[in-house]
C-alpha cells in the first residue's frame, strides 16, 4: 500500500518518503491505519478508517545481471488481510513499475527535465533537476486522482510531484503520465488541459522511453525527459483551454449549488429542532400567511383583463382597487388592509 495514516498525527504519508521524514524516526513503533482510498472492500464489522497496517522496509543496493544498482521501494501492508476478509484495490504491474521508478529517482536525487518557455513551437532548451525544485515530498503520489490536490475531479495521474512554492513556468508541480500503450490525441489533449488548468506541468513517457532492469524495475533510456509546462500548454491551446475551463467551472458551480442546498436544508432542520415546532403547525402558519398575501396581490380587472391600480377615495379615508383603464372602465374591487 502506498499511503497510510498515522494514528497520533492524523497525517497521511506515503511509503516512498517516510524514511526521510524526521517526524517518524520510529516508524515501526507507531500505529498506522490504511488509507480508505486503497481499500476495495471489508466485512461490515471492520471499521474501514481503523484498519491497522505495518511498514515494510524496501531493499536497497540490489544489483541485477548487468551490474546495475537499484532499490526496491518500501510499502505498507495489512497483516492477515486475506484471513480478515479485507480486499485492497489491485496494484497493476505498471503501478509497481512507476512506484519503483520514482522511488529510485528520489534516492538518486536526479531527474533532469527539459522544458520550454512560452514559445511556438515548443523548444525544450531549458534544463533543471526536478529535485532542485521545492518538491513537497510528503505529497508525492502514485496513481493519484486530482481530487486529492484540491479538487473533486476524478483525473488520475501515474506519478505526481507537487511543489511547496509555485514555479513561474512549471507551476504547482509535475505530473508524469507513463503510457505502456498509445492513446488517442483527443484524450491526450484533454488530460493536458485538465492538469494545466490546475497549474500542473505534464511529461509523457512511453514504453520505448524505458528499459527493463528487472521485472519490477524500469529506468529511462536517456538522461533527461521533456516536460510541457502548464504555462506553455495554456498559451498554445487558448481556444480549447477556454472551452475546457468553462466546462470545468460549470461542473464545479453545479457541485457548489448542490452543497449550498444541502447546507440550507441542514440549517432549516436544525432550526425546526431548536424551535420544537411540528410540520402540521408549520403548514397552518404557511396557509394563514398565504391568505393574507392573497388580499395584497394586485387583482386583474374582470372586464378588461388588465391589472388594477390601488386608489384612494376623495376624502382619503379608504383605499380601493380601480381599473387602470379608468375612465373607460369603472370596475372596482375592495381593498382590505391587514
Amino acid at each position: 500500500m502506498f499511503f497510510a495514516i498515522n494514528k497520533k498525527t492524523k497525517e497521511k504519508v506515503n511509503s516512498l518518503t517516510i524514511e526521510e521524514n524526521p517526524s517518524y524516526q520510529f516508524i515501526k513503533e507507531d500505529i498506522w491505519y490504511a488509507d480508505p482510498d486503497e481499500i476495495e472492500s471489508c466485512p461490515d464489522e471492520i471499521i474501514i478508517n481503523e484498519i491497522e497496517v505495518r511498514f515494510r522496509d524496501g531493499s536497497q543496493d540490489n544489483i541485477n545481471w548487468n551490474g546495475t544498482k537499484y532499490d526496491v521501494s518500501p510499502h505498507f501492508y495489512i497483516p492477515n488481510k486475506t484471513k480478515l476478509g479485507i480486499n485492497t484495490i489491485p496494484e497493476s504491474k505498471e503501478h509497481k513499475l512507476a512506484k519503483n521508478w520514482i522511488y529510485n529517482k528520489i534516492k538518486q536525487k536526479k531527474l533532469i527535465l527539459n522544458y520550454s518557455t512560452i514559445t511556438k513551437p515548443f523548444k525544450y532548451n531549458n534544463q533543471i533537476n526536478l529535485f532542485d525544485l521545492p518538491i513537497d515530498y510528503s505529497k508525492i503520489g502514485i496513481e493519484i486522482t486530482s481530487s486529492r490536490i484540491g479538487t473533486n475531479f476524478g483525473r488520475r495521474a501515474d506519478v505526481i510531484c507537487p511543489f511547496i512554492i509555485k514555479h513561474p513556468i512549471l507551476g504547482n508541480g509535475v505530473v508524469f503520465e507513463i503510457q505502456f500503450s498509445r492513446q488517442k490525441i483527443k484524450t491526450k489533449i484533454s488530460r493536458e488541459l485538465d492538469w494545466s488548468i490546475r497549474g500542473y506541468s505534464i511529461a509523457w513517457l512511453y514504453k520505448e522511453d524505458f528499459e527493463n532492469i528487472t521485472d519490477l524495475i524500469i529506468d529511462l533510456r536517456k538522461e533527461s525527459i521533456n516536460v510541457d509546462s502548464f504555462a506553455n500548454l495554456i498559451k498554445q491551446n487558448n481556444k480549447e483551454f477556454v472551452k475546457h475551463l468553462k466546462l470545468t467551472v460549470q461542473e464545479e458551480c453545479r457541485k457548489l449549488d448542490l452543497k449550498k442546498y444541502e447546507i440550507i436544508n441542514e440549517i432549516k432542520n436544525a432550526k425546526l429542532l431548536s424551535m420544537q415546532i411540528t410540520e402540521e403547525e408549520i403548514k397552518e402558519l404557511i396557509e394563514e400567511q398565504m391568505e393574507i398575501f392573497k388580499g395584497l396581490i394586485q387583482p386583474i380587472c374582470p372586464k378588461c383583463k388588465i391589472p388594477m391600480l390601488l386608489k384612494q377615495n376623495r376624502s382619503g379615508s379608504s383605499k380601493f382597487w380601480g381599473c387602470s383603464n379608468y375612465p373607460h372602465c369603472t370596475c372596482t374591487s375592495s381593498f382590505e388592509e391587514y
